[in-house]
């Protein structure tokens, strides 16, 4: 069976069974074996176990006082560092479009029931929840799809726009509303970013992206 074939049938198994309320873990785990038979999978030695109820350290100098630190001033990510610091000792909601990834895991490791959010995971949920309104899959849309140049209708590179926050709001929601039926947050997660990876690489336009996910909006 062709990839774009077995992603076609998987998106549309996985849609079905949220439209009878069906979504389970052996569900679940079906499709990750799915996907890993397509190369697409969860990296464990990439992202290793995050350590329950773990403390980080949330102090941050102005310069580098540790290993860590130091390797990420030297790859230029300093200022990215303590924004992130910033947003874990944060108490508040997310407020910048421009890091409401790395926000949001600070979220994650402040709290583990806040899920881990990217690109990936919103476009594996884009494609698969069929419960999203109009308005939100449009959401999506100006979130993950360029709407201009010579690159309109294709994938952008990470996030952004003014939708970030909000699909962000929309992404918790959903997922929370899927959760249950022997399924956790941890479970889905290890589906929804290896299938939003294969769906960026096996469908590089948005009109490629629709016609896997059988939508028939137009625009």
């Amino acid at each position: 069976m062709k990839t774009n074939e077995l992603l076609k049938n998987l998106i549309g198994s996985l849609q079905e069974k949220i439209r009878v309320k069906s979504l389970d873990g052996t569900a679940v785990n079906s499709a990750i074996e799915d996907l890993a038979k397509i190369g697409y999978q969860y990296d464990a030695n990439l992202f290793p176990e995050l350590p329950a109820n773990a403390e980080f350290c949330s102090d941050v100098g102005a310069a580098p006082n540790n290993l860590a630190e130091a390797l990420l001033w030297k790859m230029g990510k300093w200022n990215v560092y303590r924004d992130f610091v910033n947003n874990y000792n944060s108490i508040g909601a997310l407020v910048k479009k421009s890091d409401v990834v790395f926000a949001a895991f600070a979220k994650h490791l402040k709290d583990s029931s806040n899920p881990i959010y990217d690109q990936h995971a919103l476009r594996a949920m884009w494609a698969i929840n069929i419960n999203l309104t109009s308005e939100e899959k449009m959401q999506c849309k100006s979130a993950l799809i360029k709407s201009k140049g010579k690159e309109k209708g294709k994938w952008k590179a990470t996030l952004s726009g003014r939708e970030t926050i909000a699909c962000y709001e929309l992404y918790v929601a959903q997922l929370n509303a899927l959760i249950g039926n022997d399924l956790s947050k941890s479970a889905v997660d290890k589906l929804l970013m290896p299938l939003g990876q294969a769906l960026k690489n096996h469908a590089e336009s948005y009109d490629q992206f629709k016609l896997l996910c059988g939508f028939n909006e137009i625009g």
